[in-house]
């Protein structure tokens, strides 16, 4: 995997946010002796750029007086590589709201530049892993808490045991080639709904 992904690097498409002046040059020769597709631009643009695998923000420039991109810290954007030429605790925590995976500093140097961009785009790759396995396991929990209510209500209405009552909502189930969740929640929607008919019930 990580083979392929440093071989895939050298095809990246970049964009390099950073003022028009020598540091910008020197990073996109760079970047081009790679291999990459790299362009600039500036100022920031106000949309988040799109068809790129990896940003270059020069973050004290930013800083300085372009303002908070509100595209900048994204869960699902390309990852972001700083780029700095001092720091400081306004810089440091930048750094954490923007979600930056990587930095450089200047002066631009060819050495080290690879080794960011693969560690930038594998933790980015990482944290969107994590967050697909999270919300799968949130999905189970909240069918799970589905199944639970679905089978209360079915032990109230029909003076049935617990066994029973999950066997039901499975056979229904079975029957109409659908999940144990899906027919736990038509059982309550169709509950919550003849309360909401029947308030006194």
């Amino acid at each position: 995997m990580s083979i392929n992904l440093l071989r895939d690097i050298r095809s990246f498409r970049v964009v390099v946010i950073h003022p028009q002046d020598a540091e910008a040059e020197e990073l996109l020769r760079q970047l081009h002796r790679i291999g990459c597709q790299a362009r600039s631009e500036w100022p920031p643009p106000k949309d988040r750029p799109s068809g790129v695998d990896l940003i270059f923000l020069d973050m004290t420039q930013l800083l300085s007086g372009q303002g908070r991109l509100s595209w900048s810290s994204a869960d699902d954007g390309p990852p972001i590589v700083a780029v700095l030429d001092y720091e400081s605790p306004t810089v440091l925590k930048a750094l954490v709201d923007y979600g930056v995976r990587g930095f450089v500093s200047k002066p631009i140097r060819a050495f080290g530049l690879l080794t960011t961009m693969f560690m930038a785009h594998r933790a980015a790759e990482g944290e969107r892993g994590m967050r697909k396995r999270l919300h799968k396991v949130e999905q189970r929990l909240d069918g799970i808490k589905k199944v639970s209510k679905a089978k209360a209500i079915l032990i109230e209405q029909r003076r049935i045991t617990e066994e029973e009552a999950y066997r039901f909502i499975r056979e229904r189930a079975m029957a109409r080639r659908t999940t144990i969740e899906a027919v736990a929640a038509a059982i309550i929607d169709a509950s919550e709904m003849l309360m909401a008919e029947n308030p006194s019930r």
